[in-house]
């Protein structure tokens, strides 16, 4: 198994836990791993979950990559694995998955790269060196059989993970009209991210607080570390209706009538407990021009618009970093009621479309494929 990225190692894990349900104790699990596949039982190979890393920072880091790489491959041509799971990271994968067919193995991919948004043109290397995609967006089933991939979807691993909705969900209506908002602000998980965006989240919630006295914004991250990121951005100075929170994002979320959120998975979270919000993503002017622009092809560049087709989250992306940018689409978006209604039952369709078929989760679906491809291999 192999994954590069926390949250791929996350899933990971409790995909082995599903895997040695359906199998018992009588397999090993090798691989590229992070704490949570450790956790699991998986030997680690070599951890890339403490470099992750996104856009340039790779090219800084290219010769420790490239070292990791080459000796991954060695490993898997020893090895003569059954079965390589590669889980997301496509810059780590493609690579691998090509040693593990060479050295006999059946690639079952596990949360299938998103080739449809940046690069489809990649479809047929997919197909030629996978024997299964696992998928954890519904469109791309289809999308991917079309054009010649063994393709299934699963559901998606996030969702097994969060506590139920509550019951009755925030009202909406009645924070619009007394002005006691609660609001989650999602700074990412990155501490460049944080460092970059928390400034123009400390912005946004002085002007909630001059709007409306009464609301109480919640700066949700992950550990004490991320937490000390904040405080030294904002140098020790918080406005006084926000509060840091470590450890409980979907418990903020679960509470919150409105969020502020840089876009990634946490929107799917958002999504879960019907949070409407406003998503950014902050990119450098000429990295962009130079290369986001010609790369992504979808309509909409937050996932939540494109699994719902449509606009039911304002976004900033790319956003350049101007606070005063982000702080007016927020109380623009606070201040109409109709607008957060449609948001909300937008983003539940959304959420509901993401749950994993047959009532049980993605890594048990995930774990059934891989035993039937075994099978029928035999």
């Amino acid at each position: 198994m192999s994954a590069a990225e926390a949250s791929g190692d996350e899933h990971a894990g409790r995909l082995i836990h599903s895997l040695r349900r359906r199998f018992g104790d009588d397999v090993r699990f090798v691989g590229a791993a992070g704490p949570h596949m450790a956790a699991a039982g998986c030997e680690v190979l070599a951890d890339f979950t403490v470099h992750a890393s996104m856009l340039l920072e790779p090219i800084l880091r290219l010769p420790y990559w490239l070292r990791a790489i080459a000796r991954l491959k060695r490993q898997i041509a020893e090895m003569r694995p059954d079965v390589h799971i590669p889980v997301d990271s496509p810059a780590l994968n493609w690579h691998l998955i090509k040693a593990a067919r060479k050295a006999g193995a059946m690639v079952v991919y596990y949360i299938a790269p998103q080739v449809w948004a940046w690069a489809p043109w990649r479809v047929r290397k997919l197909a030629r060196r996978t024997d299964h995609v696992a998928c954890i967006l519904p469109f791309e089933q289809r999308y991917l059989r079309d054009r010649g991939v063994a393709a299934t979807f699963v559901g998606h691993p996030l969702l097994d993970a969060l506590p139920p909705r509550p019951d009755p969900l925030s009202d909406l209506a009645g924070a619009w009209a007394d002005g006691d908002w609660r609001i989650a602000m999602l700074p990412g998980s990155r501490r460049g991210e944080i460092k970059a965006n928390v400034r123009a989240l400390h912005v946004s919630a002085d002007l909630i607080r001059r709007h409306w006295p009464a609301a109480r914004c919640l700066l949700a991250v992950r550990n004490a570390a991320d937490a000390d990121t904040v405080t030294r951005a904002c140098r020790g100075e918080l406005p006084r209706n926000t509060e840091v929170v470590v450890g409980r994002t979907a418990d903020v979320l679960s509470r919150a009538h409105f969020a502020v959120a840089k876009s990634g998975t946490n929107l799917l979270q958002a999504a879960h407990f019907g949070v409407p919000l406003v998503t950014f993503y902050r990119a450098g002017r000429l990295k962009y021009y130079l290369l986001g622009r010609w790369l992504i092809r979808t309509p909409h560049l937050c996932l939540v618009n494109i699994l719902a087709g449509r606009r039911i989250v304002p976004e900033l992306m790319p956003w350049y970093g101007s606070a005063r940018q982000l702080s007016s689409m927020v109380i623009d978006t606070m201040g109409d009621l109709g607008f957060l209604f449609e948001a909300r039952r937008g983003l539940l369709e959304v959420a509901d479309s993401l749950r994993a078929p047959g009532g049980g989760s993605a890594s048990d679906n995930m774990a059934d494929l891989v035993g039937d491809l075994l099978e029928r291999r035999r």
